[in-house]
């Protein structure tokens, strides 16, 4: 009698970023890449981004070729991968995660005649998903903070959203007020809430003489570079001289920062212990 075929599972990660047209700002990307492999030896593991415009961008200026999350995840599966976390890199459980949520979960249901595409396919968390990611985040950056914080404040950019879950940011500015109280730590965003103005005001009424920004966003990728720290008339740098201060650019994300890693790589291990 003939002994019953075993099925052998292929996991694989399948790491999802927003995305950057910045090449030196993909050392993020490379540093949470080879955290994710230390973490996880032997496992297959790609890319997707989540942005087509970044991926029509760099495939046109860079020859530079990445697949959205829908090609990546059926590439996976053509290349018989039957159980896949995927790994959300997103700030915050925003439109590109909801997104992101809608293909995961469409191919969850999928079947063909030779049974489902995927036997197990698991989305991650994104960084700041539960309040506690809030605290662990907020104690990441606390190598950021200037040394002497009644002359120089640290001001981290967001990215922003009008997005139903716009209110994230505001909770972590106030996360930051309280972990690190009378130290001038602050949060604003490129498009949402809180804004700029916002941060000003404070700046206004601590006193402080000098600003240190630091990009709130995995990679230093064109806001940081432009909006942030650009010499344009409209830039955070330049509207904050403007008005007298002092400014210093930290031209480093998120994803260059260890701490931060970590929490990306615990969501992927509780995502992975569900395959």
């Amino acid at each position: 009698m003939a002994k019953e075929k075993v099925k052998v599972d292929k996991k694989a990660i399948l790491l999802v970023a927003f995305g950057t047209s910045v090449p030196e700002a993909r050392v993020a990307l490379d540093n949470v890449e080879a955290k994710v492999k230390e973490a996880f030896p032997g496992v297959e593991v790609r890319w997707s981004y989540t942005s087509s415009i970044i991926r029509e961008k760099i495939a046109r200026e860079q020859k530079v070729f990445i697949d959205s999350p829908m090609t990546a995840l059926a590439k996976l599966s053509d290349d018989g991968y039957n159980k896949v976390v995927v790994h959300s890199l997103h700030i915050f459980p925003g439109q590109e995660y909801s997104d992101l949520e809608s293909v995961v979960k469409s191919l969850q249901d999928t079947k063909t005649s030779e049974g489902p595409v995927f036997d197990k396919l698991v989305l991650s968390d994104s960084l700041l998903q539960e309040f506690n990611d809030y605290k662990r985040a907020g104690a990441a950056i606390a190598n950021l903070i200037p040394e002497n914080t009644s002359e120089e404040a640290l001001l981290l950019m967001g990215h922003g959203t009008g997005y139903r879950a716009l209110s994230a940011y505001g909770c972590m500015n106030d996360v930051l007020r309280q972990q690190y109280w009378g130290k001038n730590v602050m949060l604003a965003t490129v498009e949402g809430y809180p804004e700029l103005q916002h941060a000003m005001r404070d700046l206004a009424a601590s006193g402080v003489k000098k600003v240190k920004l630091a990009p709130f966003m995995v990679v230093a990728g064109d806001h940081a570079q432009n909006d942030m720290a650009g010499d344009e008339p409209d830039s955070w740098k330049s509207q904050l001289e403007a008005k007298g201060y002092v400014v210093e650019a930290h031209m480093q994300g998120l994803g260059e920062n260890d701490a931060v890693v970590k929490i990306m790589v615990d969501h992927l291990k509780k995502a992975w212990n569900q395959l």
